[in-house]
């Protein structure tokens, strides 16, 4: 009878502490830490973000513009709101001690991002927002991509700052704004996605 006793409530004391790694991994709080921890100890990780929010979005600008010389004439460019968010970013990954290497779309929106979050960028004229029928395009952004991306892997984190077509093609995940995509890099380039963190609003 005491044996029955015991085992019933062993078998009650593991259910529960069950449940309770089921809560705490279910919290988007522990899991977003997970992830920083990832993120400060792990190599070969990368971040995936979309341009804060731009007037493309609030209203209508030509998402598919973009000018060489760099003023950003015709471009969708950062709303105020979507600076503060940038800023927000940046210092997300101060509080977590993550100083990452950033690469960027050469378009302003992305660049604006980046400049406000970290300062510092690489970019490159192959990873600006095209037609997705435009299938050279996709195929010289992929190469591109992928090149900078096993370039710079290594023991410090990438940021990844770009349009959601192509963040999609490279992840195969949906990408919002807002969004911070954490992936580990494979040899081959490939990402293995490992989870989504939101930025605090």
């Amino acid at each position: 009878m005491l044996f029955d006793m015991m085992t019933y409530y062993r078998k009650r004391i593991r259910f529960f502490i069950l449940c309770l790694l089921c809560l705490l991994l279910a919290n988007p709080v522990y899991a977003d830490e997970n992830l920083w921890e990832k993120l400060q100890q792990q190599p070969n990780m990368i971040v995936f973000i979309r341009n804060a929010e731009s007037t493309g979005n609030k209203d209508g600008t030509n998402m598919l513009a973009w000018d060489k010389t760099g003023q950003c004439q015709g471009e969708s460019t950062l709303t105020e709101i979507g600076k503060a968010q940038a800023k927000k970013i940046g210092e997300l990954f101060k509080q977590h001690d993550v100083n990452p290497v950033v690469i960027s779309s050469p378009m302003c929106r992305c660049k604006q991002t980046a400049e406000l979050a970290f300062g510092q960028f690489i970019t490159s004229p192959p990873l600006i927002q095209a037609n997705s029928s435009d299938l050279e395009q996709q195929a010289l952004f992929q190469s591109r991509a992928t090149e900078l991306i096993l370039k710079h892997k290594g023991q410090t984190p990438i940021v990844f700052i770009n349009h959601r077509p192509n963040i999609n093609s490279l992840t195969m995940e949906m990408i919002r704004l807002g969004d911070l995509l954490v992936g580990t890099i494979l040899d081959d380039g490939d990402i293995e996605v490992l989870g989504k963190m939101q930025l605090p609003d």
